[in-house]
């Protein structure tokens, strides 16, 4: 029966309203044991009427086991399967164990989730709702609540249901926190418990329990004489009490159903055929079942034997005897011996474990094979659960081996806090140098992300000097590997040293540790100012970047297309990114992404595509958070976006964000970088002297005495240029001279000449000027273009040159506006006006919409049908209608090749 629970009722019908009227949300529900989730879930799905309701429980022992919770939720749905891109459709057959087993990013059946669940309502509402979510598989909670995130306007409800608000924690969903029932509450339940409840009842039993249902009809059934007590009984913890009503309960039981009872408790999923097989081995049979089942502790079909209530399952099972659940255990391994199924096996494997308190290698084999299993299904969670269960019943360098195949599982599934436990487990128990060696670099490559990065590097660099002989090949992947926390700490000089060195050593072993060592040593090169070299390098190991496997070498094609874009080789950057990102995008391969999309927003800033960068680098965060990453250069690239589009709120508050996350991870470097961000977004906004105060801090800071290239962070010439607006023609002569000898590339090469032309006598401006427009940097770099027209237009309305500064600015103003550079296309308005030009404001469309209509709507611009769409991008059609509304109505268009001419002028 359902008491009160009124506030509770409505926002649950208001979220199955918003889903008939195509809306979707999600509500969890939070609360102790007892205290009514199940009951509102259920009556969630009681009014679910016209919607298809999807339901999946967590169960304690299933957690183990990948996609259980999954395969439970999505089975009446999956009809609609084969609709999905090949790569998600086979992901989501191999994590469900429906088809062989894929491997791959474990988001990739996260995008299959999303697209399940949006074809499920294209054919009517849908009501999720999940039980015990603090139970449910790893893997299943992650699609599950990815796919929550990704619904907007789908006509989708979802209803979660967990015990510790703190599980909750990072959902982005209402929470409703339940609180115990009134004194009137418990006594009209009291009532509906018991035959007699004398006054006083409710309040009695109030105090008792707190108002948690649950407890208040235990206590009735286990002492119903407290009804006749005169006074409140003591306050006890509403669990505690609750536990002990249930274990007496069980107590009544004779013993052979007691055992019946810890069987039940000790299966997995609690199918009736295993249990009834188990009980057979174990001398008992379903009528041993019986006494409970009239009790009402447990429900029996031909399908489940089930505890009414996870907390009774809890109680059978922990309060048993050590013998008595290892002799569950083992009846249920028995059980499971002639079982079919990848899913029998890993079971069986699981339950000879529970069963087996000392090492046995036999056991632990058959755990290894169960965590080989969930692997190929990208279910790194229970893999690395299960080797490390392997390795507890191992012995001698077995026992390491597991370890570290444990600890490579949780680093896949993006839990490093266990990868770094298992690593300190696993180094004491080999004596293999070269397996040392493999440890210490794992634990290197996580803490450097964690921890400060210059507590990682001796270790590093002393484990490679170590094997360099007998192992070149991880050495010189150490070396390589060694170059991101130099970086990080600003120690270039090491760095360069590292690189070369890994490098040597990779050419010892060719293949894919010299390819490796090549695009490090290449970044290394560009950093010293040796761009010949460093251009030479990576064309000859372009093609092989090109012809390998794009996911499996991701963060190589990253790295080798940062360094491009440093080089100004846009083209072979585009190459490298857009197989990364077209593969990721296919495979659903979102882990790969965020950098990816970080890097590619640069190149599009560089080469004037500021729409496509604002796009990346948003998606690059979004994505990121979702996976559980740190993104450093995503923050920053966004952040510079802001900073010259005009939104300084946002680009302070990235600033902000990024170096509270590099202060943390002692990543000196990034101050590097937010100190340009600041200095540009003053100098957007024509602040001279607060661009000097952040630049010439950037000119202080020690790592920039080792960056020989300036198109890394491109501060020079902006500071320059600051220094010439304050009036400190000096400063910026001095400066300019300066880095005359590390002249850089194209981009450095207009910028300079830019700086130049605003230094020169009127006589020789426009010659000064010319030369800077016409130089290759300038036309490869809308931005870059457009300032220097700026400059040149300034310059000739101070020279009274009116009729040729509106030729100039009108060109800028173009520029700008079509870039979205909003504080840039102010100041040359400001211009305008001062020449005598009557200036209106162009219709910037697209600026005012936000970063994930923005993607949409060039997504689409592009010709993508919605389906198409949709799958690029994660999302359900509906939600790609949904935005396209909202794009349609802030451009004031009406079809989709409106919306490609504004795209196609935007980005031309």
């Amino acid at each position: 029966m359902m008491l009160g629970r009124t506030a509770e009722r409505a926002l649950i019908d208001g979220l199955l309203t918003g889903a008939r009227a195509g809306r979707s949300d999600a509500l969890v529900l939070t609360g102790e044991p007892g205290i009514g989730k199940t009951t509102l879930i259920q009556y969630a799905v009681g009014q679910a009427e016209g919607m298809q309701v999807l339901s999946a429980r967590g169960y304690e022992d299933e957690s183990e086991i990948p996609f259980a919770g999954l395969a439970d939720l999505l089975r009446p749905a999956l009809g609609v399967l084969d609709e999905l891109p090949a790569p998600q459709a086979a992901a989501l057959r191999s994590a469900l164990a429906l088809g062989p087993p894929v491997a791959g990013d474990r988001f990739t059946v996260c995008a299959a989730t999303v697209g399940i669940l949006a074809a499920a309502a294209e054919v009517s509402p849908v009501l999720i709702v999940v039980d015990d979510l603090q139970w449910l598989d790893a893997s299943s909670r992650e699609a599950v609540l990815f796919a929550g995130r990704r619904l907007h306007a789908d006509g989708i409800a979802l209803l979660l249901a967990t015990r510790d608000p703190a599980d909750a924690t990072g959902l982005r969903y209402p929470q409703v926190a339940l609180e115990g029932l009134s004194v009137e509450e418990v006594d009209e339940l009291c009532r509906a418990t018991l035959t007699v409840a004398p006054a006083g009842t409710g309040a009695r039993l109030h105090a008792a329990t707190a108002g948690n249902p649950l407890g208040v009809i235990e206590l009735c059934r286990e002492r119903p004489e407290i009804v006749d007590e005169g006074v409140t009984a003591p306050f006890v913890a509403p669990g505690s009490r609750i536990e002990r009503a249930l274990r007496g309960r069980l107590e009544e039981l004779d013993g052979d159903t007691r055992r019946a009872l810890v069987l039940a408790a000790a299966a997995v999923g609690g199918d009736t055929a295993t249990l009834l097989a188990a009980a057979r081995a174990g001398g008992l049979q379903l009528r041993h079942f019986a006494p409970a089942e009239k009790q009402g502790l447990i429900t029996v079909d031909e399908q489940r034997i089930e505890f009414r209530h996870p907390l009774l399952r809890s109680v059978a099972y922990h309060g048993a005897s050590t013998d008595d659940r290892v002799a569950a255990h083992t009846a249920l391994a028995t059980a499971l011996a002639g079982a079919a199924g990848d899913a029998a096996a890993d079971a069986r494997a699981w339950h000879l474990a529970a069963a087996t308190l000392a090492p046995d290698e036999q056991i632990a084999a058959e755990l290894e094979q169960a965590a080989l299993r969930a692997s190929r299904r990208a279910g790194y969670v229970a893999a690395a659960r299960a080797f490390g269960q392997a390795a507890r019943l191992s012995r001698g360098p077995d026992r390491s081996r597991r370890l570290l195949r444990a600890a490579r599982c949780w680093q896949l599934a993006g839990r490093n806090e266990q990868v770094l436990t298992l690593l300190d487990d696993a180094l004491p128990l080999t004596t293999d140098p070269s397996r040392r060696a493999l440890i210490q670099h794992m634990d290197a490559y996580v803490r450097m992300w964690r921890e400060r990065p210059d507590g990682v590097l001796p270790i590093l660099v002393r484990s490679a000097e170590a094997v360099q002989e007998i192992d070149p090949a991880r050495a010189a992947l150490m070396y390589s590997d060694a170059c991101i926390p130099y970086f990080m700490v600003g120690d270039l000089e090491q760095l360069q040293a590292a690189v070369r060195r890994g490098y040597e050593l990779a050419g010892r072993v060719g293949g894919v540790t010299q390819l490796v060592a090549a695009v490090a040593l290449a970044g290394g090169l560009t950093l010293a100012g040796q761009r010949e070299q460093a251009i030479a390098l990576l064309r000859d190991c372009h093609a092989e970047l090109l012809a390998a496997d794009p996911l499996v070498r991701a963060q190589d094609l990253c790295h080798a297309s940062l360094t491009w874009i440093w080089l100004e080789g846009y083209e072979q950057a585009g190459e490298l990114l857009g197989r990364v990102v077209a593969a990721a995008r296919s495979a659903g391969a979102l882990g790969v992404l965020p950098q990816a999309l970080g890097i590619e927003s640069e190149l599009h800033f560089r080469v004037g595509r500021w729409h496509d960068a604002r796009v990346s680098a948003a998606e690059s965060l979004r994505l990121a958070s979702e996976t559980r990453q740190a993104d450093l250069y995503g923050l920053f690239f966004a952040g510079r976006l802001d900073a010259v589009q005009g939104r300084d709120d946002d680009c302070r508050r990235r600033v902000s964000r990024t170096m509270e996350v590099a202060d943390r991870l002692g990543v000196g470097c990034m101050a590097l970088y937010t100190g340009h961000e600041l200095g540009l977004l003053a100098l957007s906004h024509g602040d001279a002297g607060e661009a000097i105060t952040r630049l010439e801090a950037v000119r202080e800071l020690p790592v920039v005495a080792h960056i020989h290239e300036p198109a890394v962070v491109p501060w020079v010439f902006d500071l320059v240029e600051a220094y010439i607006r304050d009036g400190r023609t000096d400063a910026a002569g001095e400066l300019l001279a300066e880095q005359e000898s590390h002249p850089g590339g194209q981009w450095a090469e207009a910028a300079a000449a830019r700086c130049r032309a605003l230094l020169t006598a009127p006589e020789e401006m426009d010659e000064a000027f010319g030369i800077a427009l016409q130089a290759p940097g300038c036309a490869r770099m809308p931005f870059e273009r457009a300032r220097t027209q700026l400059c040149y237009g300034e310059r000739l309305r101070r020279a009274r040159r009116r009729a040729d500064a509106r030729r100039h600015l009108h060109d800028a103003l173009e520029t700008f506006t079509r870039l979205g550079a909003q504080p840039w296309a102010e100041r040359v308005r400001t211009e305008l006006r001062a020449t005598g030009s009557t200036v209106g404001r162009s219709p910037d469309a697209l600026p005012r919409l936000t970063p994930q209509e923005l993607q949409v709507a060039l997504v689409v611009a592009r010709g993508a049908t919605n389906h198409e769409a949709a799958a690029t991008l994660f999302l359900s059609q509906k939600t790609i209608e949904y935005h396209l509304s909202n794009i349609y109505r802030k451009t004031h268009i009406r079809s989709r090749a409106e919306l490609a001419g504004i795209a196609g002028e935007a980005q031309a």
